[in-house]
């Protein structure tokens, strides 16, 4: 009787390869937030808290934290893993934002996984405790239902799903946030980008019971991630020419999240989120860009656009 076939996943090693396989249907997807060619306004989300006046005042503002499955028995979160040090459990970065209280009327918007949605509700008091009951409008698939207390400068609570999803409960726990944009600040080797949906088999085999493992490589990134800077220095040619694909993605993916960029792609959420700086603050960022930054966005594509082409083994591509 065959077993099912497992899947095990080796990162791309640092060195390369001449062997390459070609993806003939290889193309660039540029996230719609980012394009500034497309030249659209978007909503200011910082908020003056100096304009702000009541008792709620210090409640206003940005709430940090990851957003979890609260079923801790539930196994259909269908967890991703690329490799024996790679694991993610779809734990979203989220940031919950109180933009205005008005007696016991509240109204804010939430910030996860290239979502921005606004909700409305109710702020009770209860001893120390702040008490919320917000909702999300529903005309978006992820929409649903907040329900968190803020004491003690932690806001945590759960939140409901209006529809049926792949996780419909989530729990979370938040800290005060403030975001400042800074083009100085670098990635920290927490850890590694893993690109999962992007692989190549590398090997096979299987032994006299029906027994078969399929060995894969995933796009990967090298070092030059933590030690280049788009954001804060104009690159060259020469700068980007013989860096590996893994690596130009992240480099200009890192502009991005420095203005605070929601990722929908989710290998580059993974990544970004455990960066203790990164906050996800907005969805649309295209009129943020310096002018440093916009040449080498343009730079990091034409050279993106021709890696992007190739697989090679060991991460060259």
């Amino acid at each position: 009787m065959n077993k099912s076939i497992c899947f095990i996943g080796i990162l791309f090693l640092f060195a390369q390869c001449k062997n390459a396989i070609r993806n003939e249907s290889a193309s660039l997807v540029l996230e719609a937030g980012t394009d500034f060619s497309a030249n659209k306004s978007i909503a200011e989300k910082n908020i003056d808290v100096d304009t702000l006046v009541g008792n709620y005042t210090a409640l206003y503002g940005f709430w940090v934290g990851y957003f979890e499955n609260a079923e801790s028995h539930d196994e259909s979160n269908k967890a991703i893993y690329a490799d024996e040090g790679f694991i993610w459990n779809r734990q979203n970065k989220i940031n919950i934002s109180i933009d205005k209280i008005e007696g016991e009327k509240v109204t804010g918007h939430s910030v996860v996984a290239g979502n921005d949605r606004p909700f409305s509700g109710i702020v009770k008091i209860a001893g120390s405790a702040y008490l919320f009951e917000v909702k999300e409008p529903g005309d978006d698939k992820y929409d649903g239902t907040f329900s968190f207390k803020i004491t003690n400068g932690k806001l945590e609570g759960t939140w409901q799903a209006y529809k049926k999803i792949e996780i419909s409960k989530r729990k979370y726990e938040l800290e005060k946030k403030v975001f400042k944009y800074n083009p100085d600040v670098m990635m920290d080797e927490y850890k590694p980008f893993v690109d999962w949906q992007k692989s190549v088999v590398t090997d096979t085999w299987g032994d006299d019971d029906g027994y078969t493992e399929i060995i894969k490589e995933f796009a990967t990134s090298t070092q030059l991630i933590y030690k280049v800077n788009a954001s804060n220095t104009l690159l060259k040619k020469e700068d980007v020419a013989n860096m590996k694909k893994g690596d130009l993605l992240v480099i200009r993916n890192a502009i991005y999240a420095r203005h605070g960029y929601s990722f929908k792609n989710r290998p580059l959420r993974v990544f970004f989120d455990s960066q203790d700086w990164y906050i996800p603050v907005h969805t649309d960022i295209k009129k943020d860009f310096t002018e440093i930054e916009k040449k080498n966005i343009e730079l990091l594509l034409r050279y993106e656009k021709n890696a992007k082409e190739y697989y090679d083994y060991f991460g060259r591509g």
